[in-house]
């Protein structure tokens, strides 16, 4: 794929990545040099049959890429807005929620209204179970995020708490993050309704972090406090250090969990990928070499990661969360493609790529038995969509292993799609 970027550019970028103002303006400019010499005559390239989710007016967007937007009782679940996306959120309204059945993706059979979104994780609705599904939301009278719980069948609210969430584990328990710290160092993935974090706030590490929140009593703990995850293979520039905790991340079984430490120092950021328990048992610190991007549990004891490995190379690893060897993926021949958004279903896997020289974003499913990896898709984006605003593919499997779900602006429009594994045109 000769218009991927190159590893003297990735090199180059990496450089740069202890300037970030330089970086994103010799990036911005770098890009669209090379798109000019590069772009191609179609915006989407697929042997698969790609349909849209909901009617063509709206903007459709299921969110993050470590969830399946389809429930065990195939109905599919989506965001809805007629806001232009290509625009950052604010706080002034919300978005629809709404939920398809998966033979008439047009029509939805449920929708309601939330006044949390972004456009990179929505409100974070997800399925609980064949029939429920949460998602967060903001309480006015109380000043505060929360979360909500809707059944399918009774089309109605069920159950609230006074905590947003970040990760579940079926109907059992979730784990919670402070969205208003996230606002401040990462907007991306924060919401509007409430003013970020001030500096003084930001500094209190010991009553912020990680709550468990059980879904039956509602009652909730702090799991682990920042100050807990900073004491855990300590370094002496945390003391003068903004840090956050995000990309929560259960394992199958449920009884462990991933997160990024992500720590600032200046407007240079780096990166921990930290191991938890369930029951609050001590921390493992999985990677500590300065970048950890995106992760997904293979199993209840692997992962899947792109990150800076040992060596200093980044790319995709498989790393033992008992043991924490730490392995490069097909020995490192998909790191060429660049950072992406693994999703694993049984023995294969889905990522994808940020845009390229021509501004294609791929579409690539991987073996981990064989080590095939072969093309679904090329997804154009253009240059009006990027920083808070970007619409990475996010790729999910269907529970049954014959679906892509994948979000992308190639239409103009931000919309989820649906790629049929089966067919082809």
């Amino acid at each position: 794929m000769d218009s991927q970027y190159g590893s003297t550019e990735r090199k180059i970028a990496k450089v740069l990545s202890r300037f970030p103002v330089i970086k994103t303006g010799v990036k911005s400019a770098y890009a669209r040099a090379v798109f000019l010499r590069n772009r191609k005559a179609s915006r989407m390239i697929s042997h698969h049959v790609v349909q849209p989710v909901g009617e063509e007016r709206l903007n459709t967007f299921f969110g993050y890429y470590d969830k399946s937007p389809i429930s065990e009782d195939n109905f599919l679940l989506c965001h809805a807005t007629l806001r232009p996306t290509d625009r950052k959120p604010d706080g002034a309204g919300g978005v629809t929620v709404q939920v398809f059945a998966s033979d008439n993706l047009q029509l939805p059979l449920l929708e309601v209204e939330t006044q949390v979104y972004n456009w990179q994780q929505g409100a974070r609705a997800h399925w609980l179970d064949g029939d429920i599904f949460i998602f967060n939301d903001f309480d006015g009278a109380h000043q505060r995020y929360i979360s909500r719980v809707f059944s399918l069948k009774e089309r109605k609210e069920v159950q609230r708490y006074d905590h947003p969430v970040q990760d579940s584990f079926k109907r059992d328990y979730f784990l919670s993050i402070n969205y208003r710290r996230i606002q401040a160092l990462r907007p991306d993935y924060g919401y509007r309704n409430m003013p970020a974090m001030a500096d003084e706030e930001i500094a209190q590490l010991d009553n912020d972090g990680i709550w468990k929140v059980d879904q039956d009593s509602g009652h909730a703990s702090l799991l682990y406090t920042i100050k807990d995850v900073c004491k855990t293979g300590f370094r002496s520039d945390f003391n003068n250090a903004k840090h956050k905790i995000n990309h929560v991340m259960i394992s199958p079984d449920g009884n462990r969990c991933i997160f990024l430490h992500r720590y600032f120092l200046g407007r240079r950021k780096l990166d921990r990928l930290v191991l938890g328990t369930r029951t609050g048992d001590a921390l493992t610190i999985l990677s500590d070499h300065g970048m950890v991007s995106h992760c997904f549990w293979i199993d209840d004891h692997t992962l899947i990661s792109f990150m800076r490995g040992p060596g200093g190379k980044d790319g995709y690893y498989i790393v033992n969360a008992d043991t924490g060897r730490i392995a490069p993926l097909f020995e490192g021949r998909l790191d060429g493609m660049g950072d992406g958004h693994p999703h694993v279903h049984k023995n294969w896997f889905i990522t994808d790529t940020y845009p390229d020289k021509s501004r294609m974003q791929h579409l690539l499913k991987g073996d981990f038995v064989t080590g095939e990896v072969v093309e679904l898709g090329e997804f154009y984006q253009s240059f009006a969509f990027g920083g808070e605003t970007r619409c990475d593919l996010h790729p999910r499997i269907s529970p049954d292993g014959t679906k892509v779900f994948f979000d992308s602006v190639f239409s103009g429009k931000r919309k989820l799609y649906m790629l049929d594994l089966a067919t082809a045109r």
